[in-house]
């Protein structure tokens, strides 16, 4: 079964088309884990959900540490 995937465009013009690894929810705020497959990357952002469309900003330094220890837990139960 294929990855659903999404393209990001960066203010510097790169582009990366990454796969959706899925949404969760960390105290009320949702965020989006993106992996890049070519680079074995994972990526974390806040996700947005405006009805039909979407936006992805970048996790405040505060938060960051929290989304990525939660984001592992879940990695970590999928592979039990």
């Amino acid at each position: 079964m294929e990855k659903e995937k999404i393209t990001l465009e960066f203010d510097d013009g790169a582009v990366l088309e990454l796969e959706i690894v899925g949404i969760f929810d960390v105290k009320g705020v949702e965020y989006i884990a993106l992996f890049d497959p070519e680079k074995n990357e994972d990526y974390l952002y806040r996700y947005i959900d405006k009805g039909e469309d979407f936006d992805l900003d970048e996790i405040p330094e505060d938060e960051f540490d929290e989304v990525c220890t939660e984001y592992e837990k879940i990695m970590d139960s999928l592979e039990e």
